[in-house]
């Protein structure tokens, strides 16, 4: 089998873990049931067991212009309407999905690219400056996942530029979407902690 379609298949499991997740915020889910689907179409198409190459490209170009973006804005405000809601986390992801369809049309190919490089990017600052290491590494394996596909990096005959974009996005998914879980139960319990501590009349 195509080496592309076993890592895909890899970031497919790994986005599929992260929606099912109770505990993950809405946008992270959300964002990863879009990066889900373009490993989904990314499986069928690299088995040669039902390729649509045009699904699978809108999805993946979805995922640049619009879930990371989503994905970073849900992790650095993790209380916004958001990150919490579905309603408006769908908003985001059409109005930047939207955006991303027009620069397309205007032949605007690197698009994509910048608006998920910049949300990376931002996502490492932030991690960086709160000095948490599992974002830091989530956020860098994100980074280096665009960086070795965009430099076209392979180490042939095994492994293609597209297997290490899936491989590190898995991983920096998996690490962002667990410090998003730990983040919601600490601010859980702080507020659980407030209340117990407040005085009664």
């Amino acid at each position: 089998m195509n080496s592309l379609a076993l890592s895909d298949g890899v970031l497919l499991i790994a986005a599929l873990a992260i929606i099912i997740k109770p505990g993950a915020s809405t946008g992270i889910r959300l964002s990863a049931a879009v990066f889900g689907a373009a490993a989904l179409l990314g499986v069928l198409r690299f088995s040669t067991l039902l390729p649509l190459p045009g699904m699978h490209s809108f999805f993946s170009g979805l995922g640049a212009s619009a879930a990371y973006p989503l994905l970073a804005a849900a992790f650095l405000w993790p209380d916004s309407a958001v990150a919490q809601s579905w309603r408006f986390a769908s908003i985001f992801l059409i109005i930047a999905g939207a955006l991303g369809l027009i620069a397309s049309a205007l032949e605007f190919s690197l698009w994509g690219n910048i608006l998920a490089m910049l949300a990376v990017i931002a996502l490492l600052l932030k991690s960086m400056k709160d000095r948490d290491v599992m974002a830091v590494i989530g956020s860098g394996s994100l980074l280096t996942a665009l960086l070795l596909f965009s430099s076209q990096f392979s180490l042939p005959p095994a492994l293609q530029p597209g297997d290490f974009l899936h491989l590190f996005m898995a991983l920096g998914l998996t690490l962002m979407a667990s410090r998003s879980l730990r983040f919601s139960q600490q601010t859980t319990f702080a507020a659980q902690t407030d209340v117990n501590l407040a005085p009664s009349d």
